[in-house]
């Protein structure tokens, strides 16, 4: 079965999954301090990253729900494993990170080449 609106919003509300984005939040953040400091947008780009490491709980909790609705998150098989009682994501951490780090300017705010 497909992906759809309500699969997506049970796995962005699924605490486990929230755990997994946390950390792909956290190194996510860690890869923007760590650019060098003349990409393009550098200061806000980090400054976010900061408020990330400081609040990753507040963020996960917001970005979780919408992620799911992503590219690195939506193409990948979501399921429901009866055993376990939890909610499955086929999408790898690397995929969520790199769907993070796509949509990182978006998150800080930055609205450079946005129309």
């Amino acid at each position: 079965m497909a992906n759809d609106s309500y699969t997506q919003q049970r796995l962005g509300a699924d605490p486990n999954f929230q755990e997994r984005v946390r950390a792909c939040l956290m190194t996510a953040a860690w890869q923007v301090l760590g650019e060098p400091t003349n990409t393009p947008d550098h200061a806000q780009r980090a400054q976010f990253a900061r408020v990330v490491i400081n609040s990753p709980n507040q963020q996960t909790q917001s970005i979780a729900t919408w992620v799911v609705m992503r590219p690195n998150v939506m193409l990948f098989e979501t399921s429901y494993n009866f055993q376990a009682g939890a909610i499955i994501s086929a999408t790898g951490d690397a995929d969520i990170t790199s769907q993070l780090l796509t949509d990182w300017n978006f998150m800080a705010g930055i609205t450079t080449g946005v129309t």
